[in-house]
């Protein structure tokens, strides 16, 4: 239909509600989300205007790419859906079988979908421009796509929503132009179903203005029928009945219906809405809910489950995300808290318990209970009731039953920084030249490895041996074309080295500085390195960081009632870690001094991880068995990170004679 002016009624005549293609997935990687190709949202074909790598697996951490692809259009089989905006998988056919790629929009052309559904009334024009003026309007409806210009659905970088023309034809004038924004390039869909939305801004049709972000209202708790919905490049969304009449917003919570009994163990709060922040209606003690709906979520990133409970003692909303938790046990821990510490109606939540806090002390928990995450929350009494709280484990401490003299150990990672390696091979440190490829391995000089972690750098002395000595008390002796290195402890030799290979003499040294590549850093400095040897923009670099310990409540007995000496402590360590660093573990042993027990084997600790507290720290279990002869027995305990010691000391422990 042709005319200068038209409004668009959904559910009027004029406008087609076409259905699209139903959501697919990687079949072989569920991590990997993707739709087939279907000439609508997923380009059946795509031009690669660069090199490509090729994959056998979607993920480029966990396989190198088996070859490359020069420039040329191929045929799509599955991608991701973001493709438009953002790095984007595709799996293709290929000569050699199908394959996927990975590309940024910059680096592919794709044919413009094959029809797309105007919403709005739209100007046409006869050429690509809008000098001319329009040569006529087109009421919402579908339309078949003939054209496009150049990189059609490509963002700019100072416009998230750029407009674009797009080809069309139509049945009086032939073929036209119409300039749209990339929010109103897409498909109309019908749907009949029920959501709710807990608080969401509409406008009176399904795009907005990503300038202002103005919206025509807002709406909060309320159920609505939704009956259709827009699905664009930048985003989808839902048409919804209101009392002013059809809007669009978002997708919402849907809820369908489902009638099931829930058994529950724990008392069951009812909200009067699903939602996290709306008022518990009343609580119902352990037992049957008979449930009539439930919601649905298609995203990962918000698990929750609500369920529509009716019956003769009340209605409302239970999710069991938001009440004590089944699988809760007893808990024998103390908790020593530093700090204050904010007290939650639920674990896993942030649904403060009447703005409840704890002030530093030491609580004695109800229970415990782990999350999907892996991390611990702990059920406590408080002067609001009984709540849950999560420690902080940079300040707070766990003190396990009968375990009060354990030492506590604390890890904590100090980033040294990213070393940049240039064109020929160089690393650099602003303007200067630090190290360089040695053995297909980056190698750095020991001046700037001394001055970046604080050792005071000596040598060479008459055989050649280079000295790095720290102010806590561990050196460390090398020597270029030498394979083996010394350790001391405040100046007493404590061990011989072997390397697997001896470091190389830097040439651009006077006096010939050794070249310490990281896994000469890793076994002497006990540093964590990290190679990106791979890096898709900018420079391979080279990340250096160590972990640094503060080890309290150590306590060495000087006798024991038995033949066996036990330590025990708990650790608590920074879990996180990029994909390829690599990073010497944490070593405590014991070791006998005398010369006649020499040979005595070295005792290690077991080190056990227990659970994950918060921030991504976790929970180990230290203990140490060390079997003893009758009378006095010398005793060093070491802690160390490679060969760097970290602290060391030296006792005598008697056990009772046999």
């Amino acid at each position: 239909m042709w005319k200068k002016v038209s409004i668009l009624v959904l559910l009027g005549v004029g406008v087609h509600l076409g259905l699209l293609a139903a959501t697919g997935n990687a079949y072989e990687y569920a991590d990997t989300p993707t739709e087939p190709a279907d000439g609508i949202f997923i380009p059946k074909q795509l031009t690669l205007i660069e090199n490509m790598p090729l994959y056998v697996i979607p993920n480029a951490l966990l396989n190198k790419p088996e070859g490359a692809l020069a420039p040329q259009t191929v045929e799509v089989i599955e991608a991701e859906i973001h493709w438009a905006t953002t790095g984007n998988w595709w799996k293709i056919h290929t000569d050699s079988g199908d394959r996927w790629i990975k590309t940024a929009p910059w680096q592919i052309e794709a044919p413009p979908p094959s029809t797309l559904d105007l919403m709005t009334e739209t100007p046409l024009y006869a050429r690509p421009t809008e000098a001319g003026g329009q040569t006529a309007a087109l009421s919402p409806q579908e339309v078949t796509v003939v054209g496009a210009e150049k990189a059609w659905f490509r963002q700019t970088e100072g416009d998230y929503n750029p407009k674009r023309w797009i080809k069309i034809h139509t049945t009086w004038l032939g073929d036209q132009w119409v300039h749209l924004h990339l929010d109103e390039i897409g498909k109309l869909q019908p749907v009949d179903q029920q959501a709710f939305y807990s608080s969401t801004y509409y406008n009176n049709k399904p795009t907005i203005d990503y300038i202002t972000y103005q919206y025509e209202g807002f709406l909060t708790y309320q159920f609505v029928h939704q009956t259709a919905k827009f699905r664009s490049l930048l985003d989808t969304y839902y048409q919804f009945e209101t009392v002013q009449g059809l809007k669009w917003g978002g997708r919402g919570m849907l809820i369908v219906s489902d009638k099931q009994t829930l058994n529950r163990k724990q008392p069951s709060p009812l909200f009067a809405y699903p939602d996290a922040n709306a008022e518990i209606k009343t609580t119902l003690p352990a037992g049957d809910l008979n449930v009539i709906e439930t919601t649905t979520s298609d995203t990962s990133w918000s698990p929750e489950n609500w369920y529509h409970v009716k019956n003769d003692q009340a209605e409302g909303w239970f999710s069991p995300t938001y009440a004590d938790p089944e699988d809760a046990v007893d808990d024998t821990a103390s908790l020593v808290l530093k700090g204050t510490t904010d007290i939650y109606r639920f674990p896993n939540t942030r649904i403060s318990l009447d703005h409840g806090v704890i002030a530093p002390q030491t609580v004695h928990p109800l229970a415990s209970w782990t999350g999907p995450d892996g991390s611990r929350w702990f059920k406590v009494n408080s002067f609001v009731g009984q709540g849950w709280i999560q420690l902080k484990p940079y300040q707070d401490l766990i003190v396990l039953k009968n375990r009060e003299n354990d030492m506590q150990i604390r890890a904590k990672t100090s980033y040294q920084g990213a070393f940049y390696q240039n064109e020929s091979g160089e690393f650099t440190f602003g303007p200067d030249a630090i190290g360089s490829m040695v053995n297909e391995e980056p190698a750095f000089r020991s001046a700037f490895l001394a001055n970046l972690y604080h050792y005071k750098l000596s040598g060479p002395n008459s055989e050649g041996w280079w000295t790095f000595k720290n102010a806590n008390g561990y050196t460390v002796q090398l020597k270029a074309g030498e394979q083996t290195a010394k350790t001391f402890w405040n100046d007493n030799p404590a061990n011989v080295v072997r390397l697997t290979v001896a470091p190389t003499a830097d040439a651009n040294s006077n006096q010939g500085a050794p070249l310490l590549s990281l896994t000469h850093l890793r076994i002497l400095f006990g540093v964590n390195t990290y190679y990106n040897d791979k890096a898709v923009y900018g420079n391979k670099e080279v990340t250096l960081s160590t972990t640094e310990y503060e080890i309290s409540g150590l306590q060495l007995p000087e006798k024991t009632n038995t033949a066996n000496l036990h330590l025990s402590g708990l650790l608590y360590e920074d879990l996180y870690k990029e994909d390829k660093e690599i990073s010497p573990p944490l070593q405590i042993i014991i070791s006998n001094r005398e010369a006649a027990d020499s040979q005595s084997p070295v005792q290690p600790a077991q080190i056990k991880k227990l659970y994950k507290l918060a921030y991504q720290v976790s929970l180990s279990d230290v203990g140490l068995d060390v079997p003893l002869k009758s009378g006095i027995n010398h005793l060093s305990l070491q802690f160390k990170v490679g060969e760097r010691i970290l602290l060391q000391r030296e006792w005598e422990v008697t056990a009772p004679e046999n």
